[in-house]
């Protein structure tokens, strides 16, 4: 599952240039670090030329999670325990009525009965409608840039490591509250309302490495709801360079393939690099 924020953007750029990606260096160690989008089509594909070059220059990849060491049907059981509600306390019971109301409608445009929504908790209503609507649209994960480097480096055997686990991810959504809850379902269905254009916004935006737009994208997103900024931006971005910055003891030549809003605006991987005294520059592609 992966987060999903808003996808409005003022405008489509026609330029083109690279995704943003950066480049950090010690003694020993090269770290490269390229911004995501998670949902692709077909017809996305190719993919711009940097993130072949960038995976060509790393031996190991860096992602959110470890993608070469998960068990699908695990994960699915993981979610689904860790997102149900207790008998006694319907979906109905800890989000408003109207949030009720539009969620079922939602629910009933993509085929999925609301009965099926009753015992989940509203993260888990979130995510599950946000993947149906990107697979009505044909957007895929499996078309997104996390897996098409993975069967790269399945095919090529080069290692990949997680910046956290199945379980910290889960965590993350499960620790919130009903009112955080609440409001990243509500975001995910005005995400919905409008989506394939605003993804195709998104995807040109991601091209074209516009990072204006993109740091734009997340105050949005966010601007009524600091506190759920925190647990799914800040906080796991102050997580992750602590690890990075080991990767940068350890030596070696690492590509660090995240979404892209953890590299854009206040507190991004990007900033709290540069806060430790990292260097880090902007690179192009071929």
């Amino acid at each position: 599952m992966r987060l999903t924020p808003s996808l409005l953007f003022l405008f489509c750029s026609t330029s083109v240039a690279d995704p943003a990606a950066y480049h950090v260096a010690s003694d020993n160690t090269d770290v490269w670090f390229l911004g995501s989008v998670h949902y692709l089509r077909p017809q996305d594909h190719p993919l711009p030329g940097i993130v072949d070059d960038l995976y060509e220059r790393a031996d190991t990849l860096v992602m959110e999670l470890d993608l070469d060491d998960i068990d699908p049907l695990a994960v699915q059981s993981s979610f689904t325990q860790a997102g149900i509600l207790p008998d006694s306390t319907p979906l109905q019971s800890v989000i408003d009525a109207t949030t009720y109301e539009l969620a079922a409608a939602r629910a009933a445009e993509l085929g999925l009965p609301v009965s099926l929504l009753e015992r989940l908790e509203p993260w888990l209503v979130a995510l599950t409608l946000t993947d149906m609507g990107m697979s009505e649209l044909g957007y895929q994960v499996t078309q997104g840039i996390e897996q098409y480097l993975l069967r790269r480096s399945d095919r090529d055997g080069k290692p990949i490591v997680g910046l956290e686990s199945m379980d910290d991810q889960i965590g993350i959504f499960d620790a919130l509250s009903w009112a955080d809850q609440e409001a990243l379902l509500l975001q995910t269905l005005r995400d919905l309302e409008t989506p394939d254009g605003n993804m195709g916004r998104l995807i040109d935006a991601w091209r074209d490495g516009r990072l204006d737009a993109l740091t734009e994208e997340l105050s949005a997103d966010f601007e009524d709801m600091p506190d759920l900024e925190t647990a799914l931006i800040g906080d796991r971005n102050r997580r992750w360079v602590i690890e990075l910055e080991q990767l940068l003891r350890e030596g070696g030549r690492y590509l660090v393939v995240v979404g892209a809003l953890h590299l854009v605006g206040e507190d991004s991987v990007i900033d709290l690099l540069e806060e430790r005294g990292l260097d880090v520059k902007r690179v192009t592609g071929p």
